[in-house]
Order: C-alpha cells, then sequence, then structure tokens
C-alpha cells in the first residue's frame, strides 16, 4: 500500500491517520510542535479523540522529509495557520506529491480558500479537499463515515484508493470550488444554530436558520461558479447538518457559550480547539460584497464575534428583514 502522509496533529488530523492505517497504509503523521509529536509518540492518544490509540503503523515525526516518502498528502492545518505552515515546509514536500486538504474555512485577509493557499505557497502540483460530514472523534472511534474528495477524476481517483475502506465511503466531485466552499460557511451557520440553541429558540427557529443557512451558501457559491447539486450533498447539507446539531460541533459550542454572555474574542484566545467559523464569517461577508451576494446569517455571526453587537441586538436586525419570497 503506498504511504500517506499527513500534516497537522490536530484531532481531525490525528483521526485521518487512523482512517489511513485502517486500510492498510503506512502513515506518516507530521505536526510543526516538537513537544505535541513527543507526547503522541509516548502516549499513542490524541487528548481529543477519547482512549482510541494511534494504530502501530502510524509514524509520528517532527521531522519533515520522513514527508517525501509519501504518495499522498493530506492537510490538516487549521486555515488561518495554512500560509505559514507552508512556508514552512517549502522544499520539503517533491511537487510529485498531490496535496488534499482537510481544512474548512477561508483565509481572513485573502477570502482564499485552501486549495488556493496551498497552490500559492507550493507551486504546481495536484491539489483537491476532503470533506463532508465528519466528527474527529466518531471517525477515531471506527464509527462508519462518508466523505467528498474533490479535484480531478484521476486525484479523486487516488484518494479513493488509499483512504475508501470498510467504514470509509468515499464519493468523488470535480467541484472543489463548491465542496470548499461547504466545508468553510457551514461553520458559520453553526455558530448562528449555536447561538439559537443557547437562547432557547427551538427546534423551529434552528431549522430556519439553517435552511436560510444553506441557502445563504448556496447563492454564493452559484455567483462563485460552483455546481448547485454540490450544496445538496455530503459536502453541502450533509456536512452542515452535522455541525448544526452535533454536541462535538465545535463552532455551535462556539454559538452556545457567546448566547450564553461569553466574551467570543476571550473564548477564541483560550479555545484548545478551533472554531475555524469565527474568522471565515469576515472573510464570507467579504466574498458577498466581490459578487453581490446577500447574506444576512453570516453578516450577524460576523458583528456578534467582531463588532461587538448584542446577541437580541443581532436577531431583532435578522427578524427585522423585509418578507420576501423564498429562494433557494
Amino acid at each position: 500500500m503506498p504511504t500517506l502522509g499527513i500534516i497537522g496533529t490536530g484531532s481531525w488530523g490525528a483521526a485521518a491517520a487512523m482512517i489511513g492505517a485502517r486500510t492498510g497504509s503506512p502513515v506518516v503523521l507530521w505536526g510543526r510542535s516538537a513537544e505535541t509529536v513527543a507526547r503522541l509518540q509516548a502516549t499513542r492518544r490524541h487528548e481529543h479523540l477519547g482512549a482510541t490509540p494511534l494504530p502501530d503503523s502510524v509514524t509520528v515525526t517532527h521531522d519533515a522529509a520522513r514527508l517525501a516518502q509519501a504518495e499522498l498528502i493530506l492537510w490538516a492545518v487549521p486555515t488561518q495557520h495554512t500560509r505559514a505552515t507552508a512556508r514552512g515546509l517549502a522544499g520539503a514536500l517533491p511537487a510529485h506529491i498531490p496535496l488534499i486538504s482537510l481544512s474548512k474555512g477561508l483565509e481572513e485577509q485573502t477570502l482564499a480558500r485552501v486549495s488556493e493557499i496551498l497552490t500559492a505557497e507550493f507551486g504546481p502540483r495536484r491539489i483537491g479537499c476532503l470533506s463532508g460530514p465528519s466528527h474527529a472523534r466518531e471517525v477515531a472511534s471506527g464509527l462508519p463515515v462518508c466523505l467528498v474528495a474533490a479535484g480531478t477524476p484521476e486525484l479523486c481517483a487516488q484518494v479513493t484508493e488509499v483512504l475508501h475502506g470498510q467504514k470509509t465511503r468515499l464519493y468523488s466531485s470535480t467541484d472543489l470550488l463548491g465542496v470548499e466552499l461547504g466545508g468553510a460557511l457551514k461553520n458559520v451557520i453553526a455558530i448562528a444554530a449555536g447561538i439559537c440553541e443557547g437562547l432557547g429558540f427551538g427546534d423551529n427557529t434552528k431549522a430556519a436558520i439553517i435552511t436560510r443557512g444553506l441557502a445563504e451558501i448556496r447563492r454564493l457559491g452559484r455567483a462563485m461558479g460552483a455546481t448547485d447539486a454540490t450544496f445538496a450533498g455530503m459536502a453541502g447539507v450533509g456536512d452542515l447538518l452535522t455541525t448544526c446539531y452535533s454536541p462535538q460541533g465545535r463552532n455551535r459550542a462556539l454559538g452556545l457559550a457567546i448566547a450564553k454572555g461569553e466574551n467570543p474574542l476571550e473564548l477564541l484566545q483560550r479555545s484548545l480547539t478551533v472554531a475555524e467559523g469565527a474568522w471565515t464569517s469576515r472573510a464570507a461577508i467579504a466574498l458577498g460584497r466581490k459578487y453581490r451576494v446577500e447574506l444576512p446569517i453570516a453578516s450577524q455571526v460576523a458583528s456578534v464575534i467582531w463588532d461587538a453587537t448584542p446577541v437580541p441586538r443581532a436577531m431583532e436586525l435578522l427578524l427585522a428583514r423585509a418578507p420576501k419570497e423564498e429562494d433557494a
């Protein structure tokens, strides 16, 4: 079996390493932090993944040269740290090795998707992404998961060969733009869903937020040239539902805490995990302005987090919008 490389020792990087090991691939899991790598080497357990140990076929390393032996590399670095990490690895990854992003966000300053950041920093090479409803803890415990590999047909076939297994079903898509947008923007909607839940608004309101959130994602995707059907699939509504409803969702948890009166900026500073939707909310609004697409939910999420708008005021502004015909 081909060697699978994974960059990033966060919970999803470690869970992806377990997927690769279960399908028979030797795995090289690289981490930027020597301290984190040493801890994983010693304990063989990730602090956010419960008691499930890393399989013996997973090599945890701080030596980037070990990645050169991989035939496929999964990129599991948070979006806002992707560019700096990529620059630090410049020259360490041979150009023939494809990069597959697992990250779900938009770079705040440039509005770039992760595949665009990787292309800019590593130069021309085969780049795709892997997305869908996939909480790391469930994946690590061996529960079944369905994912979407996006990129060229040849690249999707390679990803499927390495990762498709008895409990990991892969679909393929040539709509890299749509799959990345769906994965990034669902995190913003999940913050709004968490706020609704934290305020005790009930299932009706939460369902409305999720449905209208999906409409926002689809509108922006259409304007940018994504395939509309993508947002009705695993990387669209599937990932959105999981993130908005699961107790494991980081972005939903951020929304819950905000609704309880906690300061969002302080929450982001002290959190041990990354709620990508906080930063993506501002990038989404900028993309909406660029493509002349209205994103009312994303706008209020960003306003609450970054402009200190009181949650009741944000909800009031959303509900005060003029009646209109429902669009998709």
